[in-house]
């Protein structure tokens, strides 16, 4: 599959003989003795096409690349291990690299005239002064090794450091607008979805504002389609006003499991807003089935650009117009957890047709991953387009231990730990701690051959493995957990209020996990009311499983200390409190600690 990707306007950016990311070709930019010009691009991205129409098919450019660079063209969302390593501060990215593919400067989008005279200096600095830029490029790559190093595993993992993520992400908060940070104001869902979770253990009122004013001022402006459904990227303004209108698939994603669990634990004490967000989030779910949803593939595109005027009508100008395309690629890790959140509101939602396609794209990835052709994309044909990385075998276990708690069948239990083993095999860290990114390669060129450890990644392979923990008691899953937190102790500071998922990831590490298991029927209103009691819960580290069986009841387990079941959420409620005060003992009389 190409990563060469162009505006879907007029352009003439394709008359540039444009190479792709290979050893190859880095080989033969060493024969030749020139630089490499890198294009880091994006199907969504506005500035991305405006390069493409004007600075990239302007022919004095097209004239100074062919004498005296190689350029070579990624997609973002082919490659976003190579985007990790190269991006200089957005979309477009163009990065000019050695001939071994060390990094000498770059910018993001340049119209022509300033474009071509960076061409024309770096051009003749490489005549000059190679020397001196090899230096440089080799100390940026140093650097970066020791950056990585750093990510190591040592310190405790202590309960306490939750609190002090949640202390970051409050001094974030904007309180004149919601959201976190000022503009160019993101949704974040990671952010917003820890201080519900924080809310939902805490009661406290300082996060239900939080929580309700991001909530509302997202739901409320602009940055949602209320036509079409669904989120865009971002706004330029703080107040949410001014968006950015392309949609990607990991954030409606996100952002629908938040709107859906915040609608269910803020009902009892704001009804209106817990019906405002189950619409918002069945808005958002419907974006994902009608525009990102591909059944011939039975997969996920990432993403539908903001290329044309679409976006900009009225709901009944769109009845006659036809939206901008997605991104016609599908991809393993994002597409799993879109599998993983249809299958969560199938139940929640009491949507059954929901599950059917979740299970259909977890089963889809999974057949692509037994017979050896997982990659990070695939088209229908189900041909890998570049390698898989942490982030997709981490998104199938995460797809496949929603499939399990959505059915109990126990093969996506057994695929779980297949899975798991790989991602324990080829990414973890076994003296450092934590999951690199991408596998050991031998052949890696520049920046690669520097395995990372992000955390949003690693924090997803940390709760997908304490799920598979919690469902086997394999004491290896947790060890590996402890050690992929502790690797981030020292670092997780830096990430600012990003360090989110590590707080969140730490309090579910932190203390015993709690399941419930609900048995009914989906499409049940009794059903769907334990459902939503055990959601409300607040245990920190709480576990929901459903089974598709006879009337509504639910049972409630500490550890491995189980009860009796109930049929009613003041039961359920009532059994959480007292079993969340007691000592875990498999030797206890339950019957004392709960009469009757």
């Amino acid at each position: 599959m190409t990563s060469i990707r162009f505006s879907p306007n007029p352009n003439q950016a394709h008359r540039i003989d444009w190479l792709p990311w290979t050893r190859s070709t880095f080989e033969r930019a060493q024969a030749e003795d020139k630089p490499v010009l890198l294009s880091v691009s994006a199907p969504w991205c506005y500035w991305c096409h405006v390069m493409d129409e004007t600075t990239y098919s302007d022919t004095d450019v097209q004239s100074v690349l062919a004498r005296s660079f190689l350029a070579v063209r990624v997609d973002n969302d082919h490659r976003p291990d190579i985007n990790a390593r190269y991006n200089v501060g957005g979309w477009p990215t163009t990065a000019f690299l050695t001939p071994h593919g060390g990094l000498m400067g770059g910018a993001t989008y340049l119209p022509p005239d300033q474009f071509l005279a960076m061409l024309m200096e770096l051009e003749g600095a490489y005549r000059a002064d190679k020397p001196q830029l090899y230096a440089q490029a080799r100390d940026l790559l140093q650097r970066r090794r020791e950056q990585a190093r750093r990510v190591s595993a040592g310190a405790e993992v202590e309960s306490s450091l939750t609190d002090r993520v949640s202390r970051i992400v409050a001094g974030a908060y904007d309180a004149a607008w919601g959201g976190f940070g000022s503009e160019p104001k993101f949704p974040n869902p990671a952010i917003v979805r820890f201080i519900l979770h924080l809310y939902r253990v805490t009661g406290e009122e300082f996060y239900s504002a939080m929580l309700r004013k991001t909530l509302d001022g997202m739901a409320g402006s602009a940055i949602f389609d209320d036509v079409d459904g669904g989120f865009f990227r971002y706004s330029t303004a703080a107040g949410w006003s001014e968006p950015q209108r392309e949609k990607m698939l990991e954030d409606n994603v996100q952002l629908a499991r938040v709107y859906l669990d915040a609608a269910i634990i803020l009902h009892p004490l704001h009804p209106e807003l817990g019906e405002r967000y189950r619409a918002v989030a069945g808005k958002t779910i419907g974006y994902l089935v009608n525009h990102l949803y591909d059944a011939d593939a039975r997969g996920f595109h990432g993403s539908q650009g903001a290329h044309s005027d679409y976006f900009g009508l009225d709901a009944g100008q769109r009845l006659l117009a036809a939206p901008p395309p997605s991104d016609p690629s599908c991809y393993t890790g994002p597409g799993a957890l879109a599998a993983a959140a249809l299958l969560d509101a199938s139940w929640k939602l009491g949507q059954p047709e929901l599950g059917r396609i979740g299970l259909e794209v977890v089963e889809r990835i999974d057949d692509m991953a037994l017979s050896g052709v997982f990659g990070h994309v695939y088209p229908g044909d189900g041909s890998p387009g570049v390698p898989a990385l942490l982030s997709d075998w981490a998104g199938l276990l995460a797809g496949l231990m929603q499939a399990h708690a959505s059915t109990a069948e126990p093969r996506y239990l057994e695929r779980a730990v297949a899975v798991a083993a790989i991602l324990a095999d080829r990414f973890f860290d076994q003296s450092g701690g934590g999951f690199f990114d991408i596998e050991a390669d031998g052949e890696a060129v520049g920046h690669l051959q520097v395995r990372e450890k992000p955390m949003p990644e690693n924090m997803a392979a940390v709760q997908a493995l304490l799920r598979l923990h919690q469902t086997t008691r394999n004491e290896d899953y947790r060890e590996l957990c402890e050690a992929a937190l502790s690797a981030f102790v020292g670092v997780f500071r830096e990430q600012g209020e990003f360090a989110a998922e590590f707080g969140l990831a730490v309090d579910l590490f932190s203390n015993p996990p709690v399941e419930v298991t609900v048995e009914g029927d989906p499409e049940d209103p009794a059903c769907r009311e334990l459902l939503d009691a055990a959601v409300r819960l607040g245990n920190p580290n709480l576990e929901i499983k459903t089974v598709a069986a006879g009337p509504a009841l639910a049972h409630l387990c500490l550890d491995t200390l189980c009860l009796p079941p109930v049929t009613s959420p003041e039961a359920l409620a009532e059994a959480a409190a007292g079993l969340e005060h007691q000592p875990v003992s498999p030797f206890q009389d339950i019957l004392r600690i709960f009469p009757g």
